[in-house]
């Protein structure tokens, strides 16, 4: 699948605020990417679950850091771009102590003569006096 992302503004990093892919993220943060990833959404929870954990590839990572509010919406677009496809991204949010963001994803796929699967898993987390809010825009052919 094929990810798109937008630039994070400079002022945004230079508050700590942390935007990139989930396969950076695991590279160039692992203690904190390690910290809360499958812990809201285990690999035993269920069959898709246990899927994309088994074969996650790419997603979004964001990190807020504590009372740092991100006025602009953070957006990623998803997209399965071949027939017989599996897309497993997995979104990872963590919003520290009365931090705010609001994550926009989009996720497509065209229309194909075969079939193609989507099993994503986003983990949310919110610490104390913090707030997340997320969207996901999905644009479905009828055999995903």
């Amino acid at each position: 699948s094929e990810v798109v992302y937008h630039s994070l503004q400079e002022s945004l990093t230079k508050k700590g605020v942390i935007f990139t892919d989930t396969d950076s993220a695991l590279r160039d943060y692992p203690e904190l990417f390690k910290e809360y990833f499958g812990t809201v959404i285990p690999p035993a929870d269920n069959k898709f679950s246990a899927l994309n954990s088994a074969v996650w590839s790419g997603g979004s990572f964001i990190y807020v850091p504590k009372g740092v509010r991100v006025e602009v919406p953070l957006q990623a677009y998803f997209r399965i771009n071949a027939e017989n496809m599996g897309q497993f991204e997995r979104t990872l949010i963590i919003c520290d102590e009365g931090s705010f963001v609001h994550y926009i994803e989009g996720c497509t796929a065209p229309i194909y003569t075969t079939d193609s699967l989507h099993s994503a898993v986003v983990e949310i987390i919110v610490k104390r006096n913090a707030r997340c809010r997320y969207t996901t825009i999905q644009n479905w052919s009828t055999n995903v």
